[in-house]
């Protein structure tokens, strides 16, 4: 079982540990502290932010296994989804079940949401298969913020 909650700032040390450390001690080796307060700074800006929302996946017992990030349009009919997992729960099976259920959470708080899209590197074939699985469709390639991505879209009733 798996828990979907609202991202507070009590979580920001959690998705550094199990989401950027890894990536801070293998590139950043000599800037540890100061990407850690940028991390912390980043987290703090999305947590507050009115064009995100974020949503903390634990289980039953509340261990981390990641977070849902949407990036709201400005006329909130459409969202960016975004899923980091932690290491030990990938290639497991949650992830479908975490970006609908994520999805319901979103959909709860702006109710006028008509679609989701997803950027998914072409080489980054869980997620295809995460995303299909969940109901999105594949839309095209698009050059996403200087890098081609696969865009999929789910559309909501």
């Amino acid at each position: 079982m798996i828990v979907i909650r609202q991202t507070t700032t009590d979580d920001i040390e959690n998705i550094y540990m199990h989401l950027n450390l890894n990536y801070v001690e293998k590139y950043c080796e000599t800037h540890k502290e100061e990407e850690k307060k940028n991390h912390e700074r980043w987290y703090n800006f999305l947590i507050n932010s009115p064009n995100y929302v974020m949503f903390t996946v634990e289980d039953l017992s509340e261990t981390f296994l990641g977070i849902v990030k949407f990036e709201l349009e400005e006329d909130l009919e459409g969202a960016e989804i975004s899923l980091y997992l932690a290491e030990g729960i990938r290639g497991r099976g949650y992830s479908t079940t975490i970006v609908n259920a994520s999805i319901e959470e979103l959909r709860f708080k702006h109710p006028a949401l008509k679609y989701v899209v997803a950027y998914i590197l072409e080489e980054n074939e869980r997620s295809i298969i995460c995303f299909e699985k969940s109901g999105f469709k594949f839309m095209g390639q698009i050059d996403y913020r200087g890098i081609e991505h696969l865009l999929y879209m789910k559309t909501l009733d």
